[in-house]
């Protein structure tokens, strides 16, 4: 698995913010198509409630939640494990993957909580500009057969 370059712990510009967010979202992308039957593996529902979690650095795990409370910053959906065996395998990745895309929002606008209204405003392209996580699970099974199209996705 590539890794992408880490990004500072707490991004302060609009710039790292952004990069944050790519590399999150790649790694869930990456977890959820083409790691997916690791990932799946990793969700066992007899275990406690899991979260998939996205870094910085491009990678992905399946644990437990900080058990700090408040957390540093937003977690992940809990308890992705449980309706594993409860659904299709295809409506249970489409919904850990809208929680993905709602996690990965809550992140970027966490950290975009410290700009000011003017800088904020470059995170627009966050919410509009790039291919949400959930889209990118429906149309999996497509991409495996067009390495291109999947390695374009991986490289933005």
């Amino acid at each position: 698995m590539e890794i992408a370059a880490p990004v500072s712990p707490t991004p302060r510009t609009v710039e790292d913010i952004f990069k944050d967010f790519s590399n999150r979202r790649n790694a869930l992308v990456r977890a959820l198509t083409v790691d997916v039957d690791e990932f799946f593996g990793y969700c066992d529902p007899e275990k406690e409630n899991l979260c998939l979690y996205g870094y910085s650095n491009g990678s992905w795990e399946v644990a437990l939640p900080a058990e700090e409370v408040p957390p540093e910053m937003p977690e992940p959906a809990l308890g992705i494990n449980f309706a594993r065996d409860g659904m299709h395998r295809r409506d249970w990745l489409t919904l850990v993957a809208v929680h993905s895309d709602s996690w990965l929002l809550s992140v970027a606008f966490f950290f975009g909580a410290r700009l000011n209204a003017n800088e904020r405003y470059g995170l627009g392209p966050i919410r509009s500009g790039v291919s949400r996580v959930s889209l990118c699970s429906l149309y999996s099974e497509a991409l495996a057969q067009c390495p291109l199209v999947l390695r374009w996705l991986f490289e933005r």
